[in-house]
């Protein structure tokens, strides 16, 4: 009997920490994903990837960069665009591919320098140089962005994207 209960509670237990558990790594490859996108931009705009306008030849002269939103009246996504005017800012003509957050996580803040609660912000890439183009609002060339993804159950995890093109996730 007291081999049972002491099963019983283990159980219970263990049952009741998977939840916790599987959010958490479900946060966490959410914020890994994110990064790897940034990362991928980063690669696209300091390499050799051509960009190719219909009715245009291909050319080397783009940024490729990353658009967020915390705007909770649109699907949860991360845009990968090309950025064909340089601005640093993402337009619905530029989409090269979109991750959709899902299982209820989401894009909970966003924060430049001295700013937070930003509804957007892009980061693009342009060659020769490794650094980081970070525009939020109208605001560009910031010295960092801090992207805070949330899981259902309130857990948080941060992507701190550098100017100088250093990206990390932190909890």
């Amino acid at each position: 009997m007291v081999s049972v209960s002491i099963f019983a509670m283990m159980t219970a237990l263990l049952v009741t920490k998977y939840g916790n558990f599987n959010q958490s790594v479900l946060l966490t490859n959410l914020a890994y994903d994110i990064a790897l996108t940034i990362r991928t931009a980063q690669t696209y705009g300091l390499s050799v990837q051509g960009n190719k306008v219909t009715g245009s030849p291909i050319t080397f002269q783009n940024a490729y960069g990353v658009y967020f939103t915390t705007d909770s009246g649109q699907d949860q996504k991360v845009i990968f665009f090309a950025d064909r005017n340089n601005d640093g800012k993402y337009s619905s003509d530029e989409s090269i591919s979109t991750y959709y957050i899902k299982r209820g996580a989401k894009i909970s803040n966003i924060c430049a320098d001295t700013q937070c609660g930003a509804l957007y912000a892009s980061v693009t890439f342009l060659r020769p140089s490794p650094d980081a183009k970070i525009c939020i609002l109208t605001s560009c060339d910031l010295p960092y962005l801090k992207i805070v993804v949330q899981a259902t159950d309130g857990g948080t995890r941060n992507i701190i994207i550098r100017k100088t093109g250093q990206v990390s996730v932190e909890e």
